[in-house]
């Protein structure tokens, strides 16, 4: 609009010198007529060219834009079929104006003519045909009157060119915020306590669940669910840890108590730990023991010197990586007593005591 805004003052300056010679054409036509007796026909006159006896005419300036040839035309007021009929401008079937012909026109009004051809639209659970004009598939379907949010999914490329389509399909899509209240689970915490005998534990506070308000960005395609984010959280009641108390009564004898965690997240207190190569070994069933147990998974042997027989131990690798986990002293072995081992793992198969082969390991005397 802004290329003819230079022409359209030039035109209205025009315009009113124009008027004034029209005007006075326009008295010497009326005099004319009124001798050959046609002052119907010069009353029409006026009212094409805007003109009137009792003051200045009306002329709007409008942009005729005929696919893209561009031209401003003076016209005294109307409907865009009576300004295309003035510009004897022809509207193929294949072709659209914008804005509708019934419009009126106003003041610096673009009345639009664009080539378009019929495409087949299927949007809001319905499917149309629908005249576009050529173009932009998105610039077309706005002029249309066919609304497109900016996150709705087109079948094509929003930029796609009208000429080359057939039909197109529009998803609709929505946003929503949806707000729920979540549990928030306690953790399991534990203390060491000289009070409690080693060994045992006591469970001091039963745990508590939270609460908390959580915001999630659902995204719905035509309606259905597609997706979901969670916006934020809130904590509205805090969880209230359970706490169970570990006994240490008795360890500060040996001078190495301490406490380590278990596989399952607990803290365990020990009396002493000793740190070597643990091995492992089988038996066929019902092989008795040093002790006179019958081997079993979670019995090991040891060297009865340095872990007495019925000591309750933990073994895991040093770095971790392997847990045996809890057993009992109850046999012994040439390794564990000349020293190139600390503990010797039972297994019940020799597959797994392949698995478990030869590793450094942390046994805690825990009882």
């Amino acid at each position: 609009m802004k290329m003819f805004s230079e022409k359209r003052s030039f035109v209205k300056s025009f315009c009113a010198v124009s008027i004034a010679v029209m005007v006075l054409v326009s008295s010497l036509v009326s005099v004319a007529a009124a001798a050959a007796g046609a002052n119907k026909s010069t009353e029409k006159n006026n009212d094409v060219l805007g003109l009137s006896v009792e003051g200045a005419p009306t002329v709007n300036v409008v942009i005729l834009d005929n696919n893209g040839k561009k031209q401003a035309v003076l016209f005294p007021g109307g409907t865009v079929a009576e300004f295309l009929e003035l510009t004897k401008t022809t509207v193929g079937k294949n072709q659209i104006v914008i804005p509708s012909l019934n419009t009126k026109i106003a003041d610096d009004m673009v009345v639009t003519v664009r080539n378009a051809k019929p495409v087949e639209v299927s949007a809001d659970g319905k499917t149309r045909t629908v005249v576009l004009s050529y173009g932009r598939i998105d610039e077309s379907l706005r002029l249309a009157g066919i609304a497109l949010g900016s996150d709705d999914i087109l079948s094509v490329k929003r930029d796609a060119k009208v000429e080359t389509l057939e039909k197109v399909t529009i998803q609709r899509v929505t946003y929503q915020n949806v707000t729920t209240t979540e549990k928030v689970d306690y953790d399991k915490v534990s203390e060491n306590s000289d009070e409690i005998e080693l060994g045992e534990t006591k469970l001091a506070r039963k745990g508590q669940n939270g609460e908390k308000k959580v915001v999630t960005k659902v995204k719905y395609i035509d309606g259905k669910q597609s997706d979901k984010t969670v916006v934020s959280e809130k904590i509205t009641k805090k969880p209230v840890d359970e706490l169970t108390l570990v006994g240490t009564k008795g360890a500060g004898s040996t001078g190495g108590a301490g406490t380590f965690t278990d596989s399952n997240g607990t803290k365990v207190a020990y009396s002493a730990v000793l740190t070597g190569s643990g091995t492992a070994y089988t038996a066929p069933a019902g092989s008795g023991t040093a002790t006179g147990v019958t081997a079993y998974h979670g019995g090991v042997a040891v060297n009865p010197n340095l872990i007495p027989y019925g000591s309750k131990l933990y073994v895991e690798s040093v770095d971790g990586s392997f847990v045996y986990g809890y057993c009992t002293a109850v046999d012994t072995g040439g390794a564990l007593m000349d020293g190139t081992a600390i503990v010797d793992c039972f297994y019940d198969t020799y597959d797994e005591c392949v698995n478990f082969g030869r590793r450094d390991v942390n046994v805690y005397i825990i009882g």
